[in-house]
């Protein structure tokens, strides 16, 4: 993710917008900017071979397992936050239908994220939807997350392909029951979607993906 931060100030320094798709070997867990590493088993995510790693953008948790990580770098001056998300919320949308996808939406309402961060629920980012996220059959399909660099934008967000997301509960918290994860682990499987659900059991390939992504953010940017 260094690599994403290093584009966003090439950004600010020639002005041209980049967007960057990748995938993870070993699978990690990413902890947003300013997110407690308390909330973290760092003895669970060695014990299962997976890196540990800091975003330069805020947000929580996310476990990069079954699903692709896109990165945005561009000029933010005169898009406000909720403005930005719509848009590159927008240019996802766009490369989703040229792949073939339906039914996916716009989330239309916002919640109280000081209220939900006050929860023992929220160290995963996909347990509540922002404002304009991507939705299928009511459910998260990418989260984002934003971070401004004097006039520049970078953005994150993961993109689900199958379920092995769900895995996150198990290297959030040291003293979580074995009954309340599992709680969790449903609770996380009725809020998130993946692309296999979208496509009726088998997502796109990763080559494919990435291509019609871009062409959407080439479209809508």
């Amino acid at each position: 993710m260094a690599r994403d931060e290093a584009m966003a100030q090439a950004c600010a320094a020639d002005g041209i917008p980049r967007l960057r798709l990748y995938s993870w070997q070993p699978w990690a867990l990413s902890l947003g900017y300013n997110q407690d590493l308390a909330q973290v088993n760092v003895g669970e995510v060695e014990r299962r071979g997976y890196g540990l790693v800091r975003r330069p953008t805020g947000g929580r948790a996310v476990f990069h397992a079954e699903e692709i990580t896109y990165a945005v770098a561009m000029v933010g001056k005169g898009r406000g936050v909720q403005e930005s998300y719509a848009a590159i919320n927008q240019a996802l949308l766009r490369g989703f239908g040229l792949l073939g996808a339906t039914g996916i939406e716009f989330n239309r309402s916002q919640p109280d994220f000081r209220e939900h961060y006050a929860s023992d629920e929220s160290a995963s980012c996909f347990s509540a939807s922002a404002l304009s996220e991507l939705m299928w059959q009511g459910r998260k399909l990418a989260g984002s997350a934003q971070r401004r660099y004097s006039g520049v934008l970078l953005q994150h967000g993961s993109i689900l392909l199958g379920d092995a997301h769900l895995e996150i509960v198990d290297m959030l918290g040291t003293d979580t029951t074995d009954e309340r994860r599992q709680r969790m682990r449903e609770l996380l499987r009725r809020r998130t979607a993946t692309l296999a659900e979208v496509f009726h059991g088998t997502a796109p390939s990763f080559p494919s993906i990435a291509e019609a992504l871009r062409e959407g953010f080439m479209e809508v940017l």
